[in-house]
């Protein structure tokens, strides 16, 4: 039997698939220049004799990263942390060197201190104080060892470290420099296209469920990953620089468009009712022309070369849909109340969309440019972190220092030769636990990945280094045998199996002062730091730290607090809006939207925040000259009953489904009432009076549909799947 050739491309597609390896161009830069960073640093390290000039390699790998400003940014905050760690290592020593209970005691609460106050922090920072605790815990337990060249070790290790530093920042900046400031603005265009596409698919009623609900996973994950990219661009030159309070108004703004698409899919979705038929024609031919302009920005990648042109192209479509909506209104009295006013609910939040993308270009208008000075906008300054927060921090800290004290117990009971490289290996991966809710899945790849390192390390110190001599053949073997693990590094689903692998290959392949092979110390040296990887590991699932009370906190002020201050008009409902999303824009990093309950509170915040807009409609709607008693008497008693029942939620605990059932009666029923007052026998048809009253029950609509769609997240019901 004769099998069918495969052609060149499509092998060359299936070893793709097979090994999602980004074998571009630019990727392969980054590679190679990773891995000369890392010979740099090696022969500097030499060069300097200094005790292990292993550990500049493997921080030129720990700290490779696509962007200069990212580079930049991990390498100043890892000098500082290394810096300030050693000194408090230092100190440590020289108060209990001889006394080994209080030294680790101390280096344990000195830890903990760096990742209850890491954890409260994102990006650079956080990484800042953990290393200050990592660089600590190396120099005290290494130093106690040896305490009279504790101030040696101190200094080898600070030095070893920030020369890695400074060769890969080197090559980051001098070597065909990618910058965050661009790729912020690509990826701007990018993420606005995407938007403008999920948009349109949420006017398009057929996209299945699954679809719009990947799509909506995907611009999650690409607004998280915008704003850790903000946050590298403060670090690049001044020309290169955005504001970073435009860009965190921008984030917002993407947020809040995710918020109205998501409601507005929902009741397209759920429009076929009876008597829908003449709603559904003046409807059809607005929401195909707005979903057709989205389509084209979608696909316009020069989209921000205009932005007047695009918010004008906006704004048009706009007035068309108000101009749909007064239609729908002209139709009362002919067509049932019911699609009315979901039409009108329909007309409205497409209108929102719309707005949240003209927003997202004045945020860019104000803040992304090519060059020139900076423009500042007017912004609020980030609120401290919240007592939830700090809570959170301080077991973080305390599931730390309690890690190093047991393995440091271990170590002791069993007097192991090798129990120093345990605690290494802990220290390593506890960085997986700061600011993550489950850091085991990528804490054990970084485990897998980094025996994987060690054992290609041990094959290359048998077979290969024994054969080369002089460090130009050892840097042209490293270069090459290293550039793998870059171009893992710089494949983003691939990045921490790379730095495993590159880092801890070069760490461990015996590239010291001397050549001393000695298969049985590097097995125990290896093994030992594998463990303490794998006990730690075991430690953070037994122990885990996670965002449930930060996410319960947002709960509690949404709807116990900001819903009903929107109900009474206490504060305006965009600015309750846009805390809500703030809020939530600070803790998406740490969601996993594919667990159920936490899809279930992504999807529930965002209903809330635009409920918000609703609630604040109706409050408005109390004081427009033409709305009939009978209206204004429903909406001011369901917005009175609503307000009071939310604020009774925080407070509830087993009760709380009882409010939730009084809320929802309290919706239904101002909604039915406002039904009621849409037959022509109530209220005249056609008139100003039955206009406003449909507007209210669109309103309405909304948020009776949040007790069909959220029910999960009103009950807090997110914390169990």
């Amino acid at each position: 039997m004769r099998t069918a050739a495969i052609s060149p491309p499509g092998l060359w597609k299936r070893v793709r698939q097979a090994a999602p390896v980004d074998l571009g161009w630019r990727n392969a830069v980054f590679a190679l220049r990773t891995a000369v960073a890392a010979v740099a640093a090696l022969a500097a390290a030499y060069g300097l004799e200094l005790q292990d000039p292993q550990w500049a390699v493997l921080t030129v790998y720990l700290l490779a990263q696509p962007t200069a400003g990212a580079a930049v940014a991990k390498g100043a905050f890892r000098i500082l942390g290394t810096v300030s760690g050693a000194l408090a290592g230092l100190v440590i020593l020289g108060l209990w060197s001889q006394a080994p209970v209080p030294l680790v005691g101390s280096i344990a609460l000195w830890l903990a201190l760096c990742f209850a106050l890491g954890a409260q922090r994102r990006n650079y920072a956080a990484y800042g104080f953990l290393l200050a605790g990592y660089t600590a815990l190396l120099v005290g337990l290494e130093g106690a060892f040896a305490p009279t060249e504790a101030w040696h070790i101190a200094v080898d290790r600070t030095s070893e470290i920030v020369i890695g530093i400074v060769s890969i920042t080197a090559v980051s900046v001098l070597v065909f420099p990618v910058y965050a400031g661009d790729v912020l603005r690509g990826q701007l265009a990018r993420l606005f296209g995407e938007l403008a596409h999920y948009g349109a698919m949420a006017l398009q009623p057929r996209t299945p469920f699954a679809t719009f609900v990947g799509l909506r996973r995907a611009m999650v994950e690409a607004v998280v990953k915008f704003d850790a990219l903000r946050s590298y661009t403060v670090f690049e030159a001044p020309e290169m620089r955005a504001s970073d309070a435009g860009l965190r108004r921008m984030t917002r703004e993407f947020l809040r468009v995710l918020a109205v698409a998501r409601g507005l899919h929902v009741r397209l979705g759920d429009f076929e009712v009876e008597g829908a038929g003449p709603v559904a024609d003046r409807l059809r031919p607005t929401m195909a022309a707005v979903a057709a302009l989205l389509e084209r920005l979608a696909a316009d990648p020069s989209v921000f070369r205009d932005t007047r042109r695009v918010r004008s192209q906006l704004l048009a479509a706009r007035v068309d849909l108000n101009a749909a909506s007064a239609d729908l209104e002209a139709m009362v009295g002919r067509v049932p109340f019911v699609p009315l006013a979901d039409g009108v609910l329909i007309l409205r939040r497409a209108g929102d969309l719309l707005h949240g993308l003209s927003m997202v270009m004045v945020s860019e208008a104000a803040s992304v440019r090519t060059g020139g000075p900076v423009r500042k906008i007017g912004a609020r300054k980030s609120p401290p972190p919240s007592p939830v927060v700090g809570r959170e921090g301080l077991l973080a800290g305390l599931r730390a220092g309690m890690a190093l004290i047991l393995m440091c117990g271990f170590w002791a009971a069993t007097e192991w030769t090798d129990g120093f490289n345990a605690a290494s290996g802990l220290a390593v991966i506890l960085f997986f636990a700061m600011n993550q809710d489950r850091p085991g899945p990528l804490g054990f790849t970084f485990l897998l990945w980094t025996a994987i390192g060690i054992g290609a390390a041990y094959l290359a110190m048998v077979f290969v280094l024994p054969r080369i001599e002089g460090f130009g053949a050892l840097a042209l073997f490293l270069i090459l045998a290293l550039i793998p693990a870059g171009l893992m590094a710089g494949t983003p689903q691939l990045a921490w199996p790379g730095i495993a692998f590159g880092g801890f290959f070069a760490a461990e392949i015996g590239t010291g002062n001397v050549f001393q092979p000695d298969e049985t110390a590097f097995f125990n040296a290896a093994l030992s730091m594998l463990f303490g990887m794998g006990l730690c590991l075991v430690w953070l699932n037994l122990m885990p730290v996670n965002s449930l009370a930060s996410r319960g906190r947002i709960w509690a002020d949404t709807l116990g607090l900001g819903l009903p201050q929107a109900a009474r008009g206490a504060r305006h409902e965009r600015v309750i809006l846009g805390e809500v999303v703030s809020r939530l824009a600070e803790l998406l990093p740490r969601l996993a939207l594919d667990r159920p309950g936490e899809e279930d509170f992504l999807r529930g915040t965002l209903g809330a925040a635009s409920t918000a807009l609703e609630l604040g409609r109706l409050r408005r709607l109390l004081a427009a000259p033409g709305l009939a008693e009978g209206t204004r008497a429903i909406v001011a008693g369901f917005l009175g009953r609503f307000a009071d029942t939310l604020e009774r939620f925080p407070q509830a605990g087993r009760g709380l489904p009882a409010c939730v059932a009084e809320a929802e009666a309290a919706a239904r029923e101002a909604d039915a009432a406002l039904a009621a007052l849409g037959l022509p026998l109530a209220l005249p048809p056609a008139s100003p009076e039955a206009a406003l009253n449909l507007r209210a029950g669109a309103s309405l609509r909304f948020i009776v549909d949040r007790f069909d769609i959220d029910r999960a997240f009103l009950l807090r019901a997110f914390g169990e799947a």
